[in-house]
């Protein structure tokens, strides 16, 4: 038989009886075992939660939470390092935690009762009053950056949130401030803004470095030339504007007479006064610097007038320079070329510039002319462009086809080595990189040095054991100097054994020391090619024999074939190849193109010949060793 359970009657109000059948209907149980449930937790909560006196009695049990909260409130607010404070509506201190009194080396009960006023110095007072004063009229929590000297004397800055205390009826009572010590976050951030100040002067610096000239302070090419395009965009339709390219060619002779402090002086001087006349004449005008010891000039008015650019000469020729010894004046020798240039020369006016360094060079080369005056498209330039195009179709097309000139001995005409020279299908000179060497086509004979080293290396320096002559452009010097790793500078090192690379007078004036260190680096074979067409000093050349940096010199045909009419020169030649064979120089003499000139070589002591007569130019393939 089932035990008896027993009965127990409850008066329950009639909405918890509803709550209760909604519930019973939720849970699936009759509304008496819900209730039977129900007391059952709430007798293990009396038996195991609620055991403490300070549950027994709901009367004691607030005031005691009370006193409780209030000892546990004031303990969390002193483990905070941060200072807190009440003030009342007089702004006076009711309250401060630990921090607080630490800050300022008292204890509690010396703030209590008193006004910032009393224990702040005058100026951090006001501030504090102010802001408190700001928090109670907005009726919200106002925040603020505060600096507070602490007991130590030290400045702390703290960032101050003030916030208003309200009664049960939305009355305030006091004010609320917790501070924050930023004061290493802020050291932080001042650090941070110096260094950016200090980056942005460093990249201000380096901009200055990059945009303008050291010595002369004018414009350096890259942003000279960004301005003359934005001139010549700004123009108006068929106006044309004056370009104008200048060279002082004394330069090195005045650096080599008086030092390269002076020459620095020449370069400022002279581009000082050219200013002032430039301002005096009432042109608007882009002037700036495009190399060692050349110049770009934009007139934005079309001078090119055979009376005004002969005025401009005069005042170029009038121009003097004290010199150190403050005895004497130096004459700077000035060349330019002059173009008119439009909006429609905007895409090339690089290479227009280029092309005008080119006549320059030219006209130092004849010693005749001063300055010329160019056509929009020079006939010389026409033909260059005709003869980019075809090389870039037989690039295109795989039609580059380098070729060999043997280069002999003078005493037996027996075969020392080749002379690799580039060639292509559709052009007929067979040296057509040696007749452009100084017109600008670089980024055309970029991809023609990558490709002629390719094939040296495949094709031709497995083929044979005699030296070749290979070629160094300005651009592929710069290429193994800068770029190591580049695929020309490792086929460069995979010949080197038995190549001599040519460099041309130009290139070794401008570039010696990256020559001199590539030489070095690389234990590379050396040529002077074309030696007495170009502007070697005899402080180069003394500089040249110094370092060993040539083991070999080509002399230039015009200055071979000239010294057999002329007794000066004949000397001077003869002085030349002394020279080079009292310090192990081998001399090549090159357009030997009739008995006549061999036998004339050969009587001066050349080494070896290279021309039509003693050899003619084979293709790859009729390598003879």
């Amino acid at each position: 038989m089932a035990a008896k359970k027993t009965v127990l009657s409850i008066a329950i109000d009639k909405n918890l009886l509803a709550k209760l059948k909604e519930l019973s209907a939720e849970k699936g149980y009759s509304v008496s075992k819900l209730i039977s449930k129900l007391l059952e937790e709430a007798l293990y909560l009396e038996e195991n939660v609620f055991k403490d006196e300070i549950y027994k009695n709901i009367d004691w049990l607030s005031e005691e939470w009370k006193d409780k909260l209030q000892v546990l409130f004031t303990k969390v607010l002193d483990t905070t390092p941060d200072p807190i404070w009440i003030k009342d509506l007089n702004l006076r201190i009711i309250y401060v935690n630990q921090a607080f009194a630490d800050l300022f080396g008292v204890k509690k009960e010396e703030i209590i009762g008193k006004s910032d006023i009393e224990f702040l110095p005058p100026e951090v007072a006001k501030e504090c009053i102010y802001s408190d004063m700001k928090a109670l009229e907005s009726k919200t929590s106002s925040h603020s950056i505060e600096k507070i000297k602490s007991a130590s004397g030290e400045e702390i800055i703290f960032d101050v949130i003030k916030t208003p205390i309200r009664d049960r009826t939305g009355k305030i009572i006091a004010i609320l401030g917790i501070s924050r010590d930023i004061t290493e976050f802020i050291r932080v951030q001042e650090e941070l803004e110096k260094k950016n100040k200090e980056l942005e002067e460093a990249y201000r610096k380096l901009q200055e470095f990059y945009e303008y000239d050291v010595v002369t302070g004018l414009y350096k090419k890259g942003k000279l030339v960004e301005l003359i395009k934005k001139s010549l965009e700004d123009m108006e339709e068929g106006e044309s504007y004056t370009l104008i390219t200048l060279e002082i060619s004394n330069l090195m002779h005045a650096n080599e007479m008086y030092g390269y402090e002076f020459g620095s002086k020449l370069l400022k001087e002279f581009s000082k006064l050219l200013k002032e006349k430039l301002e005096e004449a009432g042109f608007d005008y882009v002037f700036g610097k495009i190399g060692g010891n050349k110049f770009g000039l934009l007139i934005k008015d079309d001078v090119v007038n055979i009376n005004l650019l002969k005025k401009f000469l005069n005042f170029l020729r009038s121009i003097r320079i004290t010199t150190p010894d403050e005895e004497g004046f130096f004459v700077p020798k000035v060349l330019f070329a002059v173009r008119k240039v439009g909006k429609e020369d905007i895409p090339e006016i690089e290479k227009i510039l280029m092309q005008m360094e080119d006549v320059i060079s030219y006209l130092k080369e004849g010693g005749r002319r001063t300055f010329i005056v160019l056509k929009n498209q020079p006939t010389m330039y026409r033909k260059v462009a005709e003869i980019e195009r075809k090389i870039k179709e037989d690039l295109s097309e795989g039609k580059f086809k380098p070729y060999l000139r043997p280069i002999k001995k003078s005493s037996d005409l027996e075969t020392f080595g080749y002379e690799v020279i580039c060639g292509f299908e559709n052009i007929q000179e067979k040296d057509v990189c040696s007749i452009l060497e100084n017109v600008y086509l670089e980024n055309t004979f970029r991809v023609v040095d990558q490709k002629l080293f390719e094939i040296v290396k495949k094709k031709i320096y497995p083929k044979t054991d005699k030296l070749l002559f290979a070629r160094l452009r300005q651009t592929t010097l710069d290429r193994i100097y800068n770029l190591p790793d580049d695929k020309v500078t490792k086929d460069i090192l995979y010949i080197k054994d038995k190549t001599v690379f040519m460099v041309s007078e130009n290139t070794f004036v401008n570039s010696y020391s990256n020559i001199l260190e590539i030489k070095d680096s690389y234990n590379l074979k050396m040529c002077l090619d074309n030696f007495g067409a170009g502007n070697t000093s005899i402080k180069a050349l003394t500089r040249m024999i110094e370092h060993d940096l040539f083991q070999y010199l080509k002399v230039n045909r015009t200055f071979f074939r000239t010294a057999m009419h002329s007794p000066k020169r004949r000397r001077i030649l003869q002085g030349v190849l002394n020279i080079s064979a009292e310090f192990g120089i081998k001399t090549i003499a090159v357009g030997i193109d009739a008995e006549e000139l061999y036998l004339f070589a050969k009587e001066l002591g050349f080494d070896y010949v290279e021309g039509e007569y003693v050899g003619s130019i084979i293709e790859i393939d009729q390598i003879k060793d």
